[in-house]
């Protein structure tokens, strides 16, 4: 019976040095998947770093451009500016014209009317002298 024991437990030592291989075995492949992963978690962290950093310029490059629209903006009201002090200079001098105008007109009717008197005191005259 010794020997038989001894066989079973050749067996048993056999088969435990097998799962332990198995064990062994698996514990590198999940190391290695563990190593596998953990390179890629790398992989993707300078990723989003990659990512970060070109947000940040983005960022950066839209307050610039917000910058940039504000000084339009400004450049905008100074012109709406001059273009209503344009328009109120023009409002003014077409008026003062139109005032000037009026005058002239009402000096050439007195004009008018005056040489309408002459032309009839010479007349007159003229008559009377003949």
């Amino acid at each position: 019976m010794s020997e038989e024991l001894l066989q079973q437990l050749i067996h048993m030592v056999a088969e435990n040095n097998r799962l332990v291989k198995e064990v062994q075995q698996d514990v590198r492949d999940f190391k290695k998947e563990m190593y596998d992963f953990r390179d890629e978690m790398y992989a993707f962290r300078e990723e989003m770093y990659a990512f970060r950093e070109e947000m940040y310029a983005f960022r950066e490059e839209m307050y610039a451009f917000r910058e940039e629209m504000y000084a339009f903006r400004d450049e905008m009201y100074a012109f709406r500016d001059e273009m209503y002090e344009f328009r109120d200079d023009a409002t003014r001098r077409l008026d003062r014209l139109e005032r000037q105008n009026k005058h002239i007109d009402a000096d050439l009717d007195l004009l008018h009317r005056k040489v309408s008197d002459h032309e009839r005191e010479i007349n007159r005259l003229k008559q009377v002298g003949q």
